[in-house]
C-alpha cells in the first residue's frame, strides 16, 4: 500500500513539521528531544506499517503509531501547561493529534478484518 495517499500520514507529517518548526529553539533541550521523537515516530512508523509483509507487522507498528501519538498529546499538555509551547495553534494540533489516533485505530481494526 502506498502511504503517501494516507490522509493520516499526511496529517502526521504536517504536524510532525509543525511541532518541530515551533520547538527548534527551545531552551528546554529535553522537552525538545521528547517532543521532536513522538511527532517524528507517528509518520514514521505509518510509513514503515505499510511496507511491511504481513498483516500482523503492520498492525504491531501502527500500535507503536498510536503510542506515539499518545505520548505526543501528553507532551503538547504539558508543554502548553508550562507555557514552554505558547504557539496559537496548539489546540489545532492538539485537535489533529487526536484525529491522527482516530484515524490509526480505524486503519488497525481494518487490517485486522483482511
Amino acid at each position: 500500500m502506498n502511504y503517501h495517499t494516507l490522509w493520516v500520514w499526511q496529517e502526521s507529517m504536517a504536524l510532525a513539521t509543525a511541532v518541530l518548526r515551533h520547538v527548534s529553539d527551545s531552551k528546554h533541550y529535553f522537552f525538545r528531544d521528547q517532543i521532536g521523537r513522538s511527532a517524528l515516530s507517528i509518520p514514521s512508523n505509518i510509513a514503515e506499517a505499510m511496507v511491511r509483509d504481513t498483516m500482523a507487522d503492520r498492525r504491531r507498528i501502527l500500535f507503536y503509531a498510536i503510542g506515539s501519538s499518545a505520548e505526543l498529546e501528553t507532551q503538547l499538555a504539558i508543554g502548553k501547561d508550562l507555557n514552554w509551547l505558547t504557539h496559537p495553534d496548539i489546540k489545532q494540533w492538539q485537535n489533529t493529534n487526536t484525529r491522527i489516533q482516530i484515524s490509526l485505530h480505524r486503519l488497525t481494526n481494518s487490517l485486522s478484518q483482511t
